[in-house]
């Protein structure tokens, strides 16, 4: 394979995968964000 399809399978593979890596933090940092409000609201008494 030649430079140039090596540099078109980079990028389909960051435009595919970049995706679902940001939804994929973004859902564990607001189950972490969840659980640590729980946690908060649970402990005040």
């Amino acid at each position: 394979m030649d430079r140039k399809t090596w540099n078109r399978l980079g990028l389909a593979a960051v435009i595919l995968l970049a995706p679902g890596g940001f939804i994929l933090g973004a859902t564990l940092a607001a189950k972490k964000w969840r659980d640590r409000q729980a946690e908060d609201s649970d402990g005040g008494d």
